[in-house]
C-alpha cells in the first residue's frame, strides 16, 4: 500500500501544484487590488504561502483517499495493490499459437463468452463487439467507471490480443486502481479463453 500511495502522490502532483499557484495567485492579486504598495511583498509572501499549505492539504487528501479507494478495490478483487495500480491506462499483451483458419472473430467471441461467465469484475455494459475488437465497460465494485478494450488480430500461425483499461471519463489521472484491477482480474481470463480456442481438437 505505501508504494501506491506514492506513486498516487506523484500522479497527482503536477494537477494539484496548478490549483495551488491558481488559488495562491487569486489572493494575491485580491490583495494588490485592494491594498496600497507597501503591503505588496507581504501579499506576495501570503500568497505563497497559502497555495503551499493548500497544495499540501490537497494531495494528501486526494491521494490517501485514492489509497484507501484503491486498496478496497484489489481486496474485492483479491488482489494485491501495487505501485503499477496508480498508472492510466493499463496495458498488457500476450502472443498465442493459433491452428490455420482461426479468425479473429473467434476470438473476440470466446474472450466474450468466458468473461460474461467471470463472477468479478462483471460486464456492465458491451460497448463493440467486431471481428477482432472488444470493448467492455465495467461498473461494479469499481472507484469508477472502466472501460476494457480487447484488441486481437492473427497473422499465420500467431494471435496477438493487445488489452487496455482505462477510466470512462478521459481526464481523470486517479481512478482508485480501478483500471489496474480489472485488467489484472481479466488478463488471465482473456488468455485462457484465447489458448483454449486455439487448442488443437484432440
Amino acid at each position: 500500500m505505501p508504494s501506491y500511495l506514492f506513486a498516487a502522490v506523484r500522479r497527482a502532483a503536477a494537477a494539484v501544484a496548478l490549483l495551488a499557484v491558481f488559488c495562491g495567485a487569486a489572493m494575491t492579486a485580491a490583495v494588490l487590488t485592494t491594498e496600497d504598495a507597501a503591503t505588496w511583498s507581504a501579499a506576495l509572501y501570503q500568497g505563497v504561502v497559502v497555495g503551499l499549505v493548500l497544495g499540501a492539504v490537497l494531495l494528501a487528501s486526494v491521494a490517501l483517499s485514492n489509497t484507501w479507494q484503491a486498496a478496497r478495490t484489489a481486496s474485492r478483487h483479491g488482489l494485491t495493490l501495487v505501485a503499477e495500480a496508480a498508472t492510466v491506462p493499463c496495458t498488457a499483451e500476450f502472443r498465442a499459437p493459433v491452428p490455420s483458419g482461426t479468425t479473429p472473430y473467434q476470438l473476440s467471441d470466446s474472450v466474450l463468452h468466458t468473461l460474461k461467465k467471470a463472477r468479478a469484475p462483471r460486464i456492465g455494459e458491451v460497448k463493440e463487439f467486431t471481428h477482432g475488437r472488444l470493448t467492455l465497460v465495467f461498473t461494479d465494485a469499481l472507484a469508477c467507471p472502466v472501460r476494457f478494450h480487447i484488441s486481437i488480430g492473427t497473422d499465420r500461425d500467431t494471435a496477438t490480443v493487445i488489452m487496455e483499461a482505462r477510466p470512462v471519463s478521459p481526464r481523470r489521472r486517479l481512478d482508485g486502481g480501478a483500471s489496474w484491477s480489472v485488467l489484472t482480474a481479466l488478463e488471465p481470463l482473456v488468455s485462457k479463453a484465447v489458448h483454449a480456442e486455439t487448442a488443437p481438437e484432440s
